[in-house]
């Protein structure tokens, strides 16, 4: 297995036809990845900022990234998918359409040269924020409200969750100064569990922070920071995706 490792999340592509700062030069950078050596990317989650798997629908503007994310799995990545707190409903539909794997599970724990590496999204973690984590959380991802949805015109499904995710964008930018003190908490058990690198996202924070046995990488966004988590043979890093050169892709920074 190659030892490298990719990480992005919180690109919050928009449905359809509306401008995003972070698009073009997302898939370039995914279109960078597949020509290096195929190796692991994992997607933290909330790489949409909306995704609903209508029985006949797919929501519009989105064709573009999950053809990138095909040509990944076609060159022999390993492309795994944490939904977020915006893109949980995601199901066969994308699976069919990238070949990557859904991982719904709280958190992914893999091994990298030597270096044990715990990612999560980042949403519902911790003692904070408990309207979110006791009230919302189970209730966005219950199979009766994914039913409910699911009755909805997609137009209007649409509609109503960009209000929603016009909400939650204000909040985190409300809170986007510093670390949730129950993230970080959250992140020292790993640590303490014996995780050498925990990596999340979810805050739109990017920042590397060493900690007493290991270390933690919040992954800021593709809205601002651009910027995505890097493990090669043991090292970790947060690199920053510079604006793509007409014609050329943004490329990872460290070598196999």
């Amino acid at each position: 297995m190659n030892e490298r490792l990719v990480v992005i999340s919180d690109a919050h592509l928009f449905p359809g036809d509306r401008p995003h700062p972070g698009r073009e030069r997302l898939i370039s950078f995914l279109d960078g990845l597949a020509s290096s050596g195929p190796a692991t990317l994992v997607v933290a989650g909330d790489l949409f900022d909306f995704w609903f798997e209508y029985r006949n629908a797919v929501p519009a503007g989105f064709c573009r990234v999950l053809a990138s994310l095909e040509a990944l799995s076609g060159k022999g990545w390993e492309v795994v998918f944490m939904p977020g707190n915006h893109d949980w409903w995601v199901g066969r539909r994308f699976e069919e359409a990238t070949g990557a794997r859904i991982a719904r599970e709280r958190q992914l724990v893999l091994e990298r040269g030597g270096l044990r590496i715990v990612i999560a999204h980042g949403d519902g973690l911790g003692r904070g924020d408990p309207g979110y984590r006791l009230l919302l959380r189970p209730v966005v991802r219950s199979r009766v409200s994914t039913a409910l949805f699911s009755l909805l015109h997609p137009d209007l499904g649409a509609m109503l969750a960009g209000a929603a995710s016009g909400t939650s964008r204000r909040i985190l930018r409300k809170q986007a100064e510093q670390m949730p003190a129950g993230l970080l908490d959250w992140v020292r058990g790993r640590i303490a569990e014996g995780a050498g690198l925990v990596i999340t996202g979810h805050t739109h924070i990017a920042s590397e922070t060493p900690m007493p046995g290991g270390a933690h990488i919040s992954l800021g966004d593709w809205l601002k920071t651009f910027t995505y988590a890097e493990v090669s043979g043991g090292a970790a890093a947060l690199r920053h995706c510079p604006e793509p050169v007409r014609d050329a892709a943004c490329r990872p920074s460290l070598t196999p």
